[in-house]
């Protein structure tokens, strides 16, 4: 369904519903791509060596690895997120465009 708008803009609240529903899939597959790396990660361990020049890596590099690491992890929620408020402004739409079309509806008194 999509509705037009008196000021110019079009809603179309079907078209954003199914979307917000394509961001479960898109969730789940994020998911799985942190946990594989989460997991490839750990059981790798150190890998830069204890020597000096892995030494001047790890100082360098390991830090800034972990904290890419943990906005992936946050990405995750992020996008389940976008999903939500997608579905929650259709439903949102939806229901005060029916309550305008109930109001006009009634009889004048």
């Amino acid at each position: 369904m999509t509705d037009r708008g008196s000021d110019g803009f079009d809603v179309d609240v079907d078209g954003l519903t199914a979307r917000a529903g394509q961001f479960d899939g898109l969730v789940d597959r994020l998911g799985t791509i942190e946990r594989d790396l989460t997991d490839a990660l750990s059981a790798a361990g150190p890998c830069w060596g204890t020597d000096a020049v892995g030494q001047s890596f790890a100082a360098a590099h390991a830090d800034p690895a972990d904290a890419t690491l943990g906005r992936l992890s946050g990405l995750t929620e992020q996008l389940g997120s976008v999903g939500t408020r997608f579905a929650d402004t259709a439903a949102g739409y939806s229901s005060a465009d029916d309550d305008s079309v109930d109001r006009l509806s009634q009889p004048d008194v």
